[in-house]
């Protein structure tokens, strides 16, 4: 005598043979909708899906609906969760106007994806090879210091990098073009008739900070101004450098009219040394900063800065990484994104004040 299947088997078989077959990718239809269209009760669906569930074929994600359990290139089952790593030399790390602002837009788009993101720095052994078990693949701020740590990880998960590009061109990468984000910057400070311009550099340990300098070097030679070293004070990222910067510049027999930073951090730190020794920012000094932290369009005067295309960032480095974890080629492995001047209220021609706010 032939026993019929159980329904709720029947409905189990069907979504592994969709699974398999690719019909279901990633989230299944509703239990309602799968009942609908296979001509089983809910009850049933809900009896075959959580079979599937405790099976580890499938899981939930509360108020999200039932996923499918994918595996990434180790074959390890995959968990819906994604580290961004920074490394912990870098100043104020994660707490950082910027970084933190590149943690919240990936988080958000991640989100927006059913993916978790877990911050992390630490490199030990132990720890990082305990942490990569939790997770389906990494966004690194990559820095030439730390690419063998990179290394390490692309062993155990997908991997893409932002802010500067890995010398590993098999791992992907989001960056910014520096470069002609501070062309630019030359560009618009030149036109307001400045021909003694300042620049506050920042770490030149990558392409971003060398990339910045350059662009700024590019810049005056395109505008026909000669460069005078003395007008470069060597920074690194943080508010404190910011003021010994401006304490640097006006030290100078002749101080420039206009100073560039290499970000908004040193450009905030410069504009309080200048205000505190009499200064007016910009009737008597312009300054354009670099990344448009929260703060940057908050001060008053309000900054002039090249705005980092950091929503922009999250979304192609999350795209990639989720085509990589899925085990799909990308087209396009290496993307650098247009920055682009917010002209606000921190410049003006030499000598002339700007209308308040």
């Amino acid at each position: 005598m032939n026993i019929p299947t159980p329904k709720y088997i029947l409905v189990e078989n069907h979504i592994k043979k969709a699974i398999k077959n690719k019909s279901i990718v990633d989230k299944l239809p509703g239990e309602r909708t799968l009942a609908k269209e296979l001509g089983f009760s809910y009850m049933t669906i809900r009896k075959a899906i959580d079979n599937l569930v405790n099976d580890g074929v499938l899981f939930k994600i509360p108020t999200k609906g039932t996923f499918v359990t994918g595996r990434n290139k180790n074959g390890k089952k995959n968990t819906r969760t994604i580290g961004y790593f920074l490394d912990s030399s870098i100043i104020s790390g994660i707490s950082s106007p910027y970084y933190s602002l590149i943690f919240n837009a990936i988080e958000k788009e991640a989100a927006k994806h059913n993916y978790s993101v877990v911050y992390f720095s630490d490199i030990s052994e132990n720890k990082l090879r305990k942490i990569l078990k939790k997770l389906d693949g990494v966004i690194a701020t990559c820095f030439p210091r730390i690419e063998s740590i990179i290394q390490e990880m692309k062993q155990s998960v997908s991997v893409v990098v932002i802010d500067n590009s890995a010398s590993d061109k098999s791992i992907p990468s989001v960056i910014i073009d520096n470069f002609n984000a501070d062309v630019e910057s030359v560009d618009y400070i030149t036109s307001l008739g400045h021909d003694h311009i300042g620049y506050l550099t920042g770490l030149e340990d990558s392409d971003v900070g060398k990339n910045r300098y350059a662009g700024y070097l590019n810049g005056l030679n395109k505008n026909n101004i000669d460069f005078d070293k003395a007008h470069v004070f060597r920074g690194n990222y943080s508010f404190y450098a910011g003021i010994q910067g401006a304490e640097y510049f006006l030290s100078l027999e002749k101080p420039p009219s206009a100073v560039i930073c290499a970000n908004d951090s040193m450009a905030l730190g410069a504009i309080k040394k200048f205000h505190q020794s009499g200064l007016n920012v910009p009737k008597d000094i312009s300054i354009i900063g670099f990344d448009d932290i929260e703060v940057a369009s908050q001060i008053v005067p309000a900054l002039t800065t090249i705005a980092a295309p950091v929503d922009e960032i999250a979304r192609r480095a999350f795209y990639m990484l989720e085509q990589l974890i899925q085990g799909k080629e990308l087209d396009n492995k290496h993307v650098a994104l247009a920055a682009h001047l917010v002209i606000r209220q921190t410049c003006s021609e030499p000598g002339k004040k700007t209308a308040a706010a």
